[in-house]
């Protein structure tokens, strides 16, 4: 008798261990981001970001009383390799949310398994215009504006410089084609010439052949909107060329791979765009908490990274405790109904790293309006931010430098 009673009560403590394990284990969020690829040097800055949002939100008594956790894998900055990945998350990992992708060309990709399993894709770099377009069932968000507004401002400074004539080198995929295609416009709208377009696929050993067309005509500035990779390539080659022109630069190409990188003596005092933060105290409050846990860093979209992953935190603690008995779509649908209810107006204002103060707000059932670290972020119907900021960069001295921020908006 003694040991069926032994027994039993070791039967009973490893039945409520196991259950408690269970009651404890993390809310996964997913991250598709390029550790490989021609946005290597780009991935790990930037989920850093998110990085530093687990940790505070973790230190405030994590969501719905669990901890978070990002289960990061590698898209290698290809559309094939990002639908595996996200595959990966989706069906393994059993993520309730993805952040993700870097290149608008993996997101698009990315989404046509994420779509279908109702699990939200919320990017804190794709910045295509095709995005906006995308059939998705309201399940793809992103926290940076659309190249609808970069290209804009990447067209009037280079007319602001005093360029009549460019040249433009651009990556094959949705974010190189969408930013030249609203570059040429802007620039020509202005009294500029655009003497060549030239696409570029990524990962070949050799750019020759698409700097020979961009310098052919002599332009006053090549706009080479690409990667940091194969663009380092490309400015390497143009030297060797014999091309003593300037450039200009989009995004993807800020950063110190590139502007410490191999022609960085020929790319000194250049310029180039890319979407930046608007609360200047908050943005230096973000950078200084970045830097004392991952070094600094000029890549950009650290910032929107962060934001991205506090309002995925924020809306699944809008969406409440029933979250957690919810199955994985039932989950996604909740995130998605409750994203806009945490980042738009109107609503009590929460920012970076308040995430006690907003838990506890939603709790008592009180309205919150997220103000994100790169800027208000307010998603319009089609998952885009409304009002953000450009930041206008110049390489100088190794290191991207800012030189101004531009509020931009589609209002």
């Amino acid at each position: 008798m003694k040991k069926v009673v032994v027994l039993m009560l070791v039967f009973l403590f490893l039945l409520t261990s196991t259950i408690a394990g269970v009651a404890q284990e993390p809310i996964k969020i997913g991250a598709l981001f390029a550790l490989t690829g021609g946005l290597a040097p780009y991935g790990l800055p930037i989920v850093n970001g998110a990085k530093l949002a687990v940790e505070q939100i973790n230190r405030a008594g994590g969501v719905l009383g669990r901890r978070v956790e990002l289960v990061i894998r590698d898209t290698a900055t290809a559309p094939a390799a990002g639908r595996d990945a996200a595959s990966k998350l989706i069906n393994l990992d059993r993520v309730v949310a993805i952040i993700g992708a870097l290149s608008s060309g993996v997101t698009v990709a990315s989404s046509s398994l994420t779509i279908p399993a109702r699990v939200v894709l919320i990017s804190p770099a794709s910045t295509s215009p095709m995005l906006t377009d995308l059939k998705d069932d309201d399940f793809v968000f992103r926290t940076c504006v659309s190249d609808a507004l970069q290209g804009v401002v990447q067209g009037k400074l280079a007319l602001d410089l005093g360029y009549k004539t460019a040249s433009v080198i651009y990556v094959n995929n949705p974010y190189g084609k969408g930013l030249a295609e609203v570059f040429k416009k802007e620039f020509e709208a202005g009294g500029g010439k655009v003497l060549a377009m030239v696409p570029y696929e990524e990962n070949k050993p050799s750019y020759r052949g698409e700097v020979e067309k961009a310098i052919a005509k002599g332009p006053g500035v090549i706009n080479l909107i690409g990667y940091p990779v194969d663009g380092n390539k490309m400015l390497v080659q143009a030297v060797e060329l014999g091309y003593e022109g300037t450039y200009l630069f989009s995004d993807g190409m800020k950063g110190e791979a590139v502007a410490g990188g191999p022609a960085a003596e020929y790319i000194e005092g250049t310029f180039g765009t890319a979407p930046g933060a608007l609360e200047v105290a908050v943005a230096e409050t973000f950078e200084k908490d970045y830097r004392e846990a991952f070094g600094p860093s000029t890549v950009p979209f650290r910032a929107q990274c962060y934001d991205a992953f506090a309002l995925l935190a924020l809306a699944i603690q809008k969406a409440g405790p029933s979250f957690l008995d919810m199955t994985q779509e039932e989950q996604g649908t909740a995130i998605r109904d409750n994203l806009r209810a945490v980042a738009n107006p109107p609503g009590e204002e929460v920012t970076y790293n308040e995430f006690s103060r907003a838990f506890e707000l939603l709790k008592k059932g009180v309205d919150i309006n997220y103000q994100g670290t790169s800027g208000p972020i307010t998603f319009d119907k089609n998952g885009d931010v409304v009002e953000g900021a450009i930041e206008i960069w110049q390489n100088f001295e190794g290191r991207a430098k800012t030189v101004k921020i531009l509020k931009v908006s589609t209002r």
